[in-house]
């Protein structure tokens, strides 16, 4: 039977598996970058409107939804009601890359599953346990892991917990969401201070023991 491998979005964890792929007969591998995306499910106005791929009977919608990456798609598989979501809406860390195109996506996605069923939310990670707590950041081990599957009612709530995000890290409605970036520039500032900090402390402490020894500062 024909294949057809597509991504949720463009991160290497979730496309290093494209080589084996790539040469095979009746493959069609899609390239996880935002032309390639755009040029095979006829997007011409990313990120508006929706795509339909025709399993022979059976149509998955594919929805634009960047801002966590800017090549995200979400499928929504309409024989089965669920929803593949990738690393847009998943029971971890929602990492941001764009607040603006996160919302917008939010807003969309809503819009599109209000008056549909939903049966799962699936999504690429699991970072959290049963009671909502978040793992160690990379870690390996999950003791007590939360299930995989999300609700409809997560879809619902994702735009106002992204309305109230602050820009760094914060936590609404039972969702982690993080801005990687500017928390890393938030540190590389705090670093940047504190070093000022020491090294003009280090300056007031030689002029001071100058100044004991008689020696010109």
């Amino acid at each position: 039977m024909p294949l057809i491998v597509v991504h949720s979005h463009t991160h290497l964890d979730h496309r290093a598996g494209d080589p084996q792929f790539q040469g095979l007969q009746d493959v069609t591998l899609v390239p996880a970058q935002l032309p390639s995306v755009e040029q095979f499910f006829g997007l011409s106005h990313w990120p508006e409107g929706v795509a339909q791929v025709d399993l022979g009977g059976r149509i998955v919608d594919v929805l634009p939804a960047p801002g966590h990456n800017v090549a995200h798609v979400v499928f929504y598989d309409r024989g089965t009601s669920a929803l593949f979501s990738g690393d847009f809406l998943l029971p971890a860390r929602l990492i941001v890359d764009d607040i603006a195109s996160y919302r917008a996506s939010a807003r969309r996605v809503m819009e599109f599953l209000r008056d549909r069923p939903v049966s799962y939310v699936l999504g690429g990670h699991i970072e959290e346990d049963r009671t909502g707590r978040l793992y160690d950041w990379m870690s390996s081990y999950h003791p007590d892991e939360h299930a995989l599957q999300l609700g409809k009612d997560a879809v619902l709530d994702l735009p106002a917990a992204l309305d109230g995000f602050n820009g760094f890290q914060s936590e609404r409605d039972g969702f982690v969401i993080i801005d990687s970036l500017h928390e890393l520039e938030a540190m590389a500032a705090a670093v940047l201070v504190f070093l000022a900090g020491l090294g003009y402390g280090v300056y007031r402490w030689v002029r001071r023991i100058r100044r004991r020894r008689g020696t010109p500062p």
